[in-house]
């Protein structure tokens, strides 16, 4: 049997045209065939369900990917939105805490990108800077204008963490497309991988049960191949439990 990564669903309106407008759900490409090229079955996880019955959307998945998308409502975080804070989805968000509940509960290994590293730092009781330009200090800049393809930044990377072991390098280059960022780890998280100005750019708990990642695997298995080795890395984690 084939272990079933679950990938948090994302909504989205289409654009009036030759159909009647109408409410999508989705997943990207990249995040599919970074678990099925790696041996695992992805299956969407859709936030409808997710809000109104998590348990049964989940009990047949072993693994899960917490994918990037809008900001998180910082109301989950103790804070009031700041005027940089972006586009948020309240009920996105409630669907997806459902979900991080039920995996949390039953001790399922997870992968966060994006939005993912924070939204579970977050539901760890971190925190987050709701934009870059509240870190103090200068900073690259982390909304990339080209190609999800392109190779933006350097992230340097924690010699003694499992993300070392999965990606066997000290540094490496990455795509960036993110304007805030993890402020505060939460509870068991440890920073293990930082940009040169400072921002945190990887977590993970002393379990092995949580990996994320600030940048954006899923396109960059041509322009830094080592990037699908998170996707195996998640899909051989979630073996233990089939």
């Amino acid at each position: 049997m084939k272990p079933i990564i679950g990938i948090l669903g994302n909504t989205f309106m289409t654009e009036p045209g030759a159909f009647v407008s109408a409410e999508k759900e989705y997943v990207n490409m990249g995040y599919i065939r970074g678990i099925n090229r790696n041996g695992g079955i992805a299956v969407l996880l859709p936030t409808d369900t997710l809000l109104t019955d998590a348990a049964s959307a989940m009990h047949i998945i072993d693994g899960l990917l917490i994918p990037g998308g809008e900001d998180v409502d910082p109301d989950y975080y103790g804070e009031e939105p700041l005027p940089k804070c972006g586009e948020i989805r309240p009920e996105i968000d409630a669907a997806w805490k459902n979900a991080y509940s039920y995996g949390r509960e039953h001790r399922l290994p997870m992968l966060g990108i994006c939005k993912g590293i924070q939204f579970i730092n977050v539901m760890e009781g971190g925190t987050l800077y709701q934009d870059l330009d509240y870190m103090p200090g200068a900073h690259l800049k982390h909304q990339q204008r080209y190609s999800r393809t392109y190779l933006t930044h350097y992230v340097e990377i924690e010699k003694d963490s499992r993300l070392f072991q999965i990606l066997g390098r000290p540094e490496l280059r990455t795509n960036t497309m993110h304007h805030q960022a993890v402020k505060d780890p939460g509870r068991g998280l440890r920073i293990v991988g930082r940009a040169r100005d400072g921002v945190i750019e990887a977590l993970e708990d002393e379990e092995g049960l949580i990996e994320a990642v600030q940048w954006h695997p899923e396109s960059l298995f041509d322009s830094n191949p080592v990037m699908n080795q998170l996707f195996a890395d998640l899909v051989k984690r979630a073996e233990r439990k089939v």
